[in-house]
């Protein structure tokens, strides 16, 4: 199973105006996530679903994302990453999927680098750069320190040797 995991893209500040959950994207980076989906849609990844938190940023991030794929499967929307996603909420989703052969979920940092982290079997987190979309290859059934690390794409290129990627 093909596994990314993708932190939302560039967001407007915190402020004592905007709710965190209302927190949108900015135009810059809405441009630059729409050019990393694109180089991700040539490198081929084509989800069964893609998940998305219900955090404002990271729904808009999963809307540009299956737009740029030309995805035809659901976005779902999901409570469980909301900031706090854990593995626990990572298994709950993938057996609620029936196990699909890809899967995108679009979230927060630091849950993102430390679900990549506990995939991998790495001690520390696995941080991902605002709108950067990390590839794993796991086994059908996801199990801790299984994954296997296929690429990171970022703003900045593509890293594909986890050694570049630390």
């Amino acid at each position: 199973m093909k596994l990314y995991l993708v932190r939302h893209a560039e967001a407007i500040e915190r402020s004592g105006t905007t709710p965190d959950a209302s927190r949108y994207l900015t135009t810059k980076g809405r441009l630059a996530f729409r050019k990393i989906a694109r180089r991700v849609r040539k490198a081929g990844i084509a989800p069964d679903i893609i998940f998305s938190s219900p955090l404002l940023r990271a729904v808009q991030t999963a809307e540009i994302l299956a737009e740029r794929l030309k995805h035809q499967g659901p976005v779902v929307v999901a409570r469980e990453l909301s900031p706090g996603f854990d593995f626990q909420g990572f298994r709950s989703l993938l057996t609620g999927a029936g196990s699909p052969g890809e899967a995108a979920f679009v979230g927060h940092e630091p849950d993102l680098g430390l679900l990549a982290a506990v995939l991998m079997g790495v001690p520390e987190g696995f941080p991902l750069r605002k709108g950067a979309v990390l590839a794993l290859e796991a086994d059908g059934s996801a199990r801790k320190g299984t994954a296997k690390f296929l690429w990171r794409m970022e703003e900045k290129g593509t890293v594909s040797r986890l050694a570049d990627a630390t």
